[in-house]
């Protein structure tokens, strides 16, 4: 038995055990069976760039195996099989592979009764460079040892960055996803319910570089210690999440009611590390107690949601709760050392949706949301926030409250083929806060007081928006969706005070072979809301405020052509541009925010820097099938991006220390595919593949480099 007749026997075994399901009075249709396997050699070799030990900007996200780094040889295989009968596709089987640590496949069974499903993908990337070539030391500007003179400064942290992996050079990160899943379809359940039972999971396997400070500098060990403060090391990476997730769907007496219902375990199995395990390296210069350096994130996520619809003539009810407790099931030693036993969050949301169409065209819809989110984790908490002990984390955040309702309205016009929906939202979210009351109850303690965060316990924001669907001639589209945001108070410079946009999207097919479309996107984010105010010498009275105000705009559009000049040949084409213009103020202190209050401490609006950058993107593809043998297929992309990352004051300081490196953004993409596939006789072919691909960065060349990848490889097909 040769090798495509085992995996279509094969095949066929599968699809017979859930087609075997189908009730009697429906016999199961006949599945006839194609497929492809393809093996394949890929041939690779990365060009220019930093060298053997480390890593250019492309290898960073492609990594290949070979003889080396840079260079090689390695066999991959591609599989298809699909099964179909006259009614449905029953059986699918993939396996695709785009190099050896970039690969995916899935498979799918299908019957009247019953349906079964699974999924895997693999993926490596690089976190830091094979050699860590861009390292805190290594960049311009990123240590300073003038830093270092006085001894015993807060700035001496940046004189000096010490490098404690040992040895280990090799950063990356494999991610590998998977999951299973099984259908009973109504009609096995005799039509009353239907029932999905799935699981999926993940694994992040490798190792990062972990940079971290240690205490601060003011203490005995004088120069010495200021140089040892800042330190990084190799942190291995080993993590896992599993989710079961159980969905029961009904309609009981015409109500719609679901389930759904789900358990996720995450389980973190990398060392937890701790500032004594580097004691031996700091001779003498650490802290005698071992002290958690990195939060342990393991947890259980419980979560049960229920759903309920229902129509009444021309109106449809839907209403829904949730409820889900997020538990952390592990703790650091020093963390159980002082107490920490808990960590939960609990979750409670509802909604409730009203939809009615009235006569003329008209609809009406009403909704309203409702989130609760509560912090049930052990307070207080040494170590890390304790209302009555300093240089704690600055506030604790008890609860939030989020109420979200709102209204629209469409008329829809038959004889235009267009319509219109106006509508309004309103978000309101409350946030309860325990900020350290050391600043306020014992002011020679050092804390983060509220006046001196941007962060607030409130938001109120409102939203108007409009949809516009037109058909204005035969083939042509035009939807455009305005909106205007403002919010009177922000808990967030992120949350926007005011925000504007406008998505507008044009279609037209010029016949059933030409697709021409185009769209622009425009979106405004305004916040002024929230200050920083100082305080006077041994009082907590305001000696000046300052606004932390953020003017943020994003622009994007393009323009795309789809034509099939001829029978055998299709082509597409696209330009698209993207900015990104960011604003606020660079605040200066002279002191650290949580500094004892008794110390006098101020803000100063240094300068209004800018972050400006646009990106454009143009690509060409199209395959030509030049005769019933030969198949022709390629494809062009270009991108660019240029811009200003600061101005003024930020961007000259960043000049001064780095040249130009952190300061502007400038490099161009060229990416390059070919394939042919040719038929050599029945059931066989010859497939052929050539990529290039070439990063070309003008601020660091470092990054500059491309790399070439030619596939040979024969598809049998059965």
């Amino acid at each position: 038995m040769n090798a495509n007749t085992r995996i279509k026997t094969l095949c066929a075994a599968m699809a017979a055990i859930f087609g075997s399901t189908a009730l009697a009075a429906e016999p199961a249709a006949a599945t006839v069976f194609s497929g492809e396997v393809t093996p394949k050699l890929i041939y690779f070799d990365y060009f220019k760039g930093a060298g053997t030990a480390s890593t250019q900007f492309l290898e960073r996200y492609d990594v290949q195996k070979g003889s080396d780094t840079r260079g090689g040889v390695y066999p991959d295989v591609d599989l298809s099989v699909v099964g179909k009968n006259a009614e449905r596709e029953t059986f699918r089987l993939e396996r695709q592979g785009f190099g050896a640590y970039n690969h995916r496949g899935t498979v799918k069974a299908d019957s009247n009764t019953m349906g079964f499903g699974g999924y895997y993908t693999n993926y490596r990337s690089t976190t830091g460079g094979f050699n860590f070539l861009y390292g805190p030391s290594q960049v311009p500007g990123g240590t300073n040892p003038a830093n270092n003179v006085p001894a015993n400064t807060n700035s001496g942290f940046v004189a000096q960055f010490n490098d404690d992996s040992g040895g280990q050079r090799l950063y990356k990160i494999d991610r590998t996803t998977y999951g299973l899943g099984l259908a009973l379809k109504p009609v096995l359940l005799g039509n009353a319910a239907s029932v999905a039972l799935n699981y999926d999971g993940y694994k992040r396997d490798g190792n990062r570089f972990g940079s971290f400070v240690l205490g601060g500098s003011d203490v005995a060990g004088g120069a010495a210690r200021v140089l040892q403060r800042w330190r990084g090391t190799d942190m291995p990476v080993d993590e896992r999440m599993n989710r079961v997730t159980l969905n029961v769907t009904g309609a009981p007496g015409g109500f719609v009611l679901s389930y759904d219902g789900s358990v996720e375990k995450f389980d973190n199995k990398a060392r937890e590390y701790t500032v004594a395990d580097f004691i031996p390296l700091m001779a003498g210069f650490g802290v005698t107690s071992n002290k958690p350096i990195h939060f342990i994130p393991d947890s259980t996520l419980i979560s049960n949601n229920f759903r309920m619809a229902k129509n009444y003539g021309t109106t449809a009810f839907a209403a829904g709760y949730g409820h889900s407790v997020l538990d952390q099931d592990s703790f650091a030693q020093r963390q159980q050392q002082f107490g920490y036993s808990t960590g939960k969050i609990t979750t409670n949301s509802a909604f409730l949706t009203v939809n009615t169409n009235l006569s003329g065209g008209i609809g009406v819809e009403g909704f309203v949301k409702y989130n609760d989110r509560k912090n049930d984790s052990t307070f207080p908490a040494v170590g890390l926030i304790n209302p009555t002990v300093g240089e704690q984390l600055g506030v604790r955040i008890d609860r939030i409250n989020i109420l979200n309702y709102g209204l629209a309205a469409s008329f829809r016009a038959s004889a235009l083929k267009s319509s219109l929906t106006a509508g309004w939202k309103h978000e309101d979210k409350d946030r309860d806060l325990t900020w350290s009351a050391a600043s306020v109850l014992a002011p020679a303690l050092n804390a983060i007081a509220p006046q001196r965060s941007l962060y607030r316990d409130s938001t109120k924001s409102d939203e108007l928006y409009l949809k516009i669907i037109a058909r204005p001639m035969p083939g042509m589209t035009l939807r455009i969706t305005p909106f205007y945001q403002w919010a009177s108070d922000t808990g967030q410079v992120t949350e926007p005070e005011k925000s504007a946009g406008l998505k507008a999207k044009l279609s037209y097919a010029m016949d059933k072979d030409t697709l021409v479309s185009g769209y622009y996107d425009y979106k405004s984010i305004k916040n002024a809301n929230n200050t920083l105010s100082g305080n006077a010498a041994a009082s907590l009275l305001s000696i000046g405020t300052v606004t932390q105000d953020v003017d943020k705009k994003l622009q994007a559009a393009g323009v795309s052509l789809s034509m099939k000049p001829s029978e055998w040949i299709n082509t597409t084409a696209s330009l698209s541009w993207h900015n990104d213009d960011f604003s606020t103020y660079f605040l200066r202190s002279d002191r650290r925010r949580f500094e004892a209050p008794g110390n006098a401490l101020s803000f100063l609006s240094v300068d209004r820097p800018n972050y400006s950058v646009d990106t454009y993107v143009f690509s060409l593809a199209g395959d030509w099938q030049v005769s019933d043998e030969l198949r022709w297929n390629g494809g062009y992309t270009y991108s660019a991006s240029k811009g200003d990352t600061s101005s003024g004051y930020v961007g000259s300081a960043l000049t001064a220390t780095a040249g130009s490196i952190d300061g502007r953004i400038n490099n161009t993409v060229h990416s390059l595919a070919l394939g042919v596939d040719y038929e050599l006789k029945k059931n066989m072919k010859l497939k052929a593949a050539y990529s290039y691909d070439y990063y070309d960065d003008r601020i660091y060349s470092t990054l500059t480099g491309g790399v070439n990848s030619l596939m040979l490889g024969v598809s049998f097909g059965f």
